[in-house]
């Protein structure tokens, strides 16, 4: 039965390896109870085809697109002010939530890279928004090889200050301010003992935005609402 085990291990862990269709693998170690710890620290959650956009205030046919990886994950090293449920500090993981299995509260960073279109063609600008980010997931099956469950992007929320083009800069998703964000994670363990975490999140985000006086962006203001696939594994 070991064998088999090893020889299905050894299977999933070459097809990760070279039939993954997007970005590096994302592993984590076994927290000693036969599952991995969420969010997945030290791992990004990109997406392999979309970008964030701002679209709403702009001239017709001139947009803001908005591209890079959820990342720089790090649970809060005192109580999280806007975690649902109450978790020690320096913990990002427990008991709770709406799924009926765990929460998840951390802060991460927004990396983008910033692109205008039309108009607004030739700006071009590095961002990095940090955010606050609550997750919730399902009841998992810890021990077993392959565990799948449900996930909610429940709150993720931020701003930048102080920009030279943005006088304000918000972004705002997750199912708690009506914005659904569902997903799904499978964790699936390698011969090493770690998990592989293949993960998405379909976030429903809205950027809110005000341009700076003196800047190219003076003058433009708008709320944009689209929805983006970001995974990672």
């Amino acid at each position: 039965m070991k064998k088999n085990f090893l020889i299905l291990s050894l299977l999933v862990s070459f097809s990760l390896v070279s039939f993954s269709g997007f970005g590096q693998l994302c592993t984590q170690p076994d927290n000693g109870t036969g599952t991995a710890t969420l969010p997945p620290i030290g791992c990004d959650y990109e997406s392999p085809v979309e970008v964030f956009m701002i679209i709403d205030g702009l001239p017709p046919g001139t947009t803001m697109e908005l591209d890079g990886p959820l990342t720089n994950f790090v649970c809060c090293p005192d109580i999280c002010q806007m975690c649902s449920m109450p978790l020690p500090p320096g913990e990002c993981e427990g008991y709770g939530g709406s799924l009926g299995g765990n929460g998840h509260c951390f802060d991460a960073v927004l990396e983008f890279q910033v692109t205008g279109t039309g108009e607004l063609q030739g700006f071009n600008r590095n961002i990095s928004l940090p955010v606050f980010c609550e997750a919730h997931t399902g009841p998992r099956n810890p021990g077993e090889p392959v565990q799948t469950f449900p996930t909610d992007m429940y709150r993720l929320q931020g701003e930048i200050f102080g920009d030279p083009d943005f006088c304000m800069l918000r972004i705002t998703g997750g199912t708690d301010f009506g914005l659904p964000s569902p997903g799904s994670t499978t964790l699936t363990q390698l011969p090493t003992g770690e998990f592989n975490v293949d993960s998405f999140f379909d976030i429903t985000y809205q950027i809110e935005f005000e341009g700076c006086p003196g800047s190219v962006l003076e003058g433009f203001a708008g709320t944009t609402t689209a929805t983006i696939r970001l995974e990672t594994g």
